[in-house]
């Protein structure tokens, strides 16, 4: 098809570029493409919708104001999940409280008419509650790997950039959080934990 070509994604490299030049309108490119899952990172950290959406928007801010220090080194969403996994363990210590608000996020695909047997229903969300409960009771280093493989679904290399921490620390976690993680569950008469 003539023309498809201009109709072409460009690279998050690409709209950095861009931008750098000073045609920043093209920063909302990049916020579009990442607002869903920096959204979905702080809610799932920090448990309050409110919270999270403006923790997301000061992502964006500090991610637009530090684009300029930005090298390259790791991919730009990486770069970006770090920024953002830091405002969140910042709020995280600022607003440390017992008992963390459980996540409120809830999965509604796989079915899309969006019928539902009740009984089915009422015992996926059971199980999902009873996970995330579980989880809020993991140590922080544990649960938050787990958020970042399962939930925001990075490598094992995204996750120890955005934690700071070598590789070998986030296999080690990932190890320990899943064997805790089935524990607790077992424990909870949760089935499937495994």
């Amino acid at each position: 098809m003539p023309g498809s070509a201009k109709l072409q994604r460009q690279t998050d490299d690409e709209l950095i570029g861009r931008v750098r030049r000073g045609e920043t309108r093209h920063f909302a490119e990049l916020v579009q493409r990442y607002q869903d899952p920096v959204y979905g990172m702080t809610l799932r950290f920090i448990g309050s919708a409110v919270d999270a959406e403006d923790l997301a928007q000061e992502a964006f801010l500090r991610a637009y104001r530090g684009l300029e220090g930005f090298k390259g080194d790791s991919r730009f969403s990486t770069w970006l999940y770090r920024i953002t996994w830091n405002l969140c363990a910042d709020w995280l210590r600022r607003n440390r409280r017992p008992g963390r608000a459980a996540m409120t996020i809830d999965d509604a695909g796989g079915v899309p008419d969006g019928r539902v047997d009740v009984e089915e229903g009422y015992l996926a969300a059971e199980e999902k509650r009873e996970v995330r409960e579980a989880l809020d009771r993991l140590d922080a280093k544990y649960r938050n790997v787990l958020i970042l493989l399962y939930y925001q679904k990075l490598s094992y290399d995204q996750i120890a950039d955005v934690l700071d921490v070598p590789l070998k620390t986030v296999e080690t976690r990932l190890y320990r959080a899943r064997k805790l993680l089935k524990e607790t569950l077992q424990r909870a008469g949760v089935g499937g934990a495994g």
